[in-house]
């Protein structure tokens, strides 16, 4: 793929991206204002002599669950897509570097996450059964794909295999279909990050640490063998990136809500800028 097809397929990342905001942000308004998160019911009752202020300090300084906290996590993924993708456009868009391509699809999928907003949306008990198992598996499937395309960008960072790329996303995708398929869906329940959990998912959960610490290794193991320190950099803010993001997409309070983004817009934006770095010179 040229550098131009490369543009044209980031325009359109950026552009869905761009219309999966839009969606959020409505259905984040709608939850709002329908008073469908009743955060009483998982934080407490508030207290008669407590103001809004007093009740927020407290709940960052307890760490307590916060069902709004939950919902910013969700809406902050689209926002934060867009945001990384128009980014790496233009920083990449003169730039041959083919591992970016991976890693811009990685960030598309993670604004997929704002499919979660649907369940607080209908207001939980509202949505067939077998819906709630779709979506949820939908969810799991745009963050193995997500994952699987952040350990593809370390392979080509080491230049094995070939530069026709296309083939290999669609390798990728139906490979995490698959597995996703396989998922038992307890579509009884939504746990309270707004999704369906795994029924004995440990299996699943490991495949999903695995392959992000694999991709991490990868960009060590680059700088190992040919000595280029931006990809030691780029295997260590990859590492935070990804962190922030588990630490995201798991969050239940405003605590876990900043370090998580603090975590993951930074190791994202130092990631990027250490391989745009040595691949300007190349």
């Amino acid at each position: 793929m040229t550098i131009a097809g490369r543009n044209r397929a980031r325009l359109v990342a950026i552009c869905i991206a761009a219309l999966i905001l839009i969606l959020s942000l409505i259905s984040f308004v709608g939850i709002v204002l329908n008073g469908n998160l009743d955060n009483s019911l998982v934080t407490g009752t508030k207290s008669a002599e407590s103001s809004g202020i007093t009740e927020f300090i407290l709940s960052l300084l307890r760490n307590n669950y916060n069902g709004y906290a939950v919902l910013i996590s969700i809406l902050a993924f689209p926002f934060l897509s867009l945001g990384f993708l128009i980014f790496v456009y233009f920083t990449f868009k003169k730039t041959h570097a083919i591992e970016i391509s991976f890693f811009a699809m990685f960030t598309l999928c993670i604004s997929f996450e704002s499919i979660r907003l649907v369940f607080p949306l209908y207001n939980f008990s509202n949505i067939v059964l077998d819906s709630i198992a779709n979506l949820s598996r939908l969810v799991y499937f745009f963050r193995l794909a997500g994952i699987m395309s952040i350990f593809m960008a370390g392979i080509f960072a080491n230049k094995i295999i070939t530069r026709k790329i296309s083939s290999v996303f669609f390798f990728l995708f139906f490979i995490s279909f698959l597995i996703c398929l396989s998922m038992p869906i307890n579509n009884f329940y939504i746990s309270r990050y707004f999704l369906s959990d795994i029924k004995a998912g440990h299996s699943y959960i490991y495949l999903f640490l695995i392959a992000a610490l694999l991709a991490c290794v990868n960009y060590f193991f680059v700088y190992i063998t040919k000595n280029i320190k931006e990809y030691l950099f780029a295997a260590i803010s990859l590492t935070g990136a990804l962190i922030g993001y588990a630490i995201l997409l798991y969050t239940s309070s405003y605590t876990l809500l900043g370090i998580g983004l603090a975590l993951f817009i930074l190791g994202n934006l130092s990631f990027i800028k250490y391989i745009h770095s040595y691949h300007i010179w190349q």
